[in-house]
């Protein structure tokens, strides 16, 4: 009954949705274009394919080497990947090109998947992380196509949220084939949620198996010399609300270190031109890298309205700071700069990485500044000293180094429910990821 509630909520809500794609599209052009893919009209697609759903782009980037070697390892089973948004569309297109297959993921009606499965039949579905949606997995479940969410997290509140509309999400995630949790306690909150405990393997976060390619030492060592010599920090994936607080705490650096220079990330391509218009409120000297490939000898901030570009961000600056979390966002996953051996700071607020970062703070292994004022002189310390940089930097890259071969353990896991590979020869339990056993430090 509920979930019959939902899909009639869901229906009524049409218009809003078909009126949000066109206003985001004012500034995202993509939101306005393949529409009936969000109706379940796709273009020709394989039968039989493994059906990878990554929501955007960092899911994306994060399955690029389980696709990869997916298709190395099982040339005859076709992959196709959708996405929710056109930025993650253009992220499918970058990494895989014809490789794969890729539409828009349909909106949650019933109907659109009892005619959309039987045309695909799809070996799996395998959503990354956490967007499930009721009707997509009863739809699969009438169909007997196996579900599995890989890489999954739950955080607290999160968890707080499912427990509350728990008449909707216990019988969705009952009708899961298989859960592979990244951590202890994001297996332990899906359990308690009505997850039978058979059905959950921890396998760790396959985030920690990015590689790191030529190109991008390349492409980081190209971007790097045109700032060589001054202390340079990234504020990463930010959101609205946060912004103004640190170009605030890089406009007090700079009196201090005058040449300080600030990579600015917003996360969201359609804030833009909103974060530019917030820089230069601040009166801070900027150039955004849509126009300009290096920051000038005397910009003070470099907006880098670009996409696909953060690792070079992290690799050439000397110290990472996460954005959504000196606001209410839950934070960003740290791994990325701790794989090129950078020190990480985030704000007080990391509840959606809760289990990695506590884990992360346990080894000493990145920074946490309750406050703005905790934060510049956190970052003060770290550009002055490359001693204290080194010193978290290598701690970071340490933790990350043991956190290796969730990948692995995933493939094997899946193989096994599918039937891919001999039960008797899996080695997926023989190297179990390091326990996450508290969200607290």
């Amino acid at each position: 009954m509920t979930r019959l509630l939902f899909t009639a909520l869901l229906y009524c809500l049409t218009p809003a949705l078909l009126l949000r794609l066109w206003l985001r599209g004012r500034t995202l052009p993509g939101y306005r274009q393949r529409w009936r893919e969000r109706f379940g009209h796709w273009p020709a697609m394989p039968e039989g394919a493994l059906w990878l759903h990554s929501v955007s782009v960092g899911e994306t980037i994060a399955a690029r080497p389980f696709v990869e070697r997916w298709l190395a390892r099982h040339p005859d089973i076709p992959v196709i990947i959708t996405t929710m948004t056109p930025t993650g569309s253009e992220t499918v297109q970058a990494l895989f090109g014809d490789k794969v297959h890729h539409a828009y993921l349909p909106w949650d009606y019933p109907h659109v998947y009892r005619r959309l499965l039987p045309r695909l039949n799809p070996r799996a579905l395998v959503i990354m992380e956490t967007e499930l949606w009721p009707n997509l997995i009863n739809a699969c479940d009438r169909q007997r196509v196996p579900v599995f969410l890989v890489n999954g997290r739950l955080s607290e509140r999160s968890a707080r949220g499912y427990h509350r509309f728990r008449a909707l999400t216990r019988p969705m995630l009952q009708q899961l084939t298989g859960i592979a949790a990244q951590h202890w306690p994001d297996a332990e909150r899906f359990q308690a949620l009505g997850v039978p405990a058979e059905n959950i393997e921890v396998t760790g976060s396959i985030k920690f198996d990015l590689s790191i390619s030529s190109k991008l030492t390349g492409d980081i060592a190209a971007f790097a010399r045109g700032i060589k010599g001054r202390p340079v920090w990234v504020a990463a994936s930010t959101h609205g609300g946060e912004e103004e607080g640190l170009l605030e705490v890089q406009r007090r650096i700079t009196t201090v270190l005058p040449n300080a220079l600030m990579i600015l990330v917003p996360r969201h391509p359609d804030r833009f031109e909103t974060v530019s218009d917030i820089v230069a409120a601040s009166g801070l000297r900027y150039s955004r890298r849509s126009q300009r490939s290096q920051p000038r000898n005397n910009d003070q901030v470099y907006l880098a309205d670009s996409l696909g570009e953060l690792m070079v961000f992290f690799g050439a600056a000397q110290v990472a700071v996460m954005g959504n979390t000196f606001n209410d966002g839950g934070g960003h996953n740290p791994i990325e700069p701790a794989a090129l051996g950078k020190p990480v700071l985030v704000g007080p607020s990391f509840t959606n990485f809760q289990s990695i970062i506590s884990a992360m703070q346990k080894e000493q292994g990145i920074i946490v500044a309750d406050t703005l004022e905790a934060l510049e002189k956190r970052l003060l310390g770290l550009l002055k000293s490359q001693d204290l940089r080194d010193t978290f930097g290598q701690r970071a890259y340490v933790f990350y180094q043991h956190q290796q071969g969730a990948l692995q353990r995933l493939e094997h896991w899946l193989d096994r429910h599918l039937n891919l590979v001999d039960p008797g020869t899996d080695s997926s339990r023989r190297a179990l990821p390091p326990k996450i056993s508290s969200d607290r430090p």
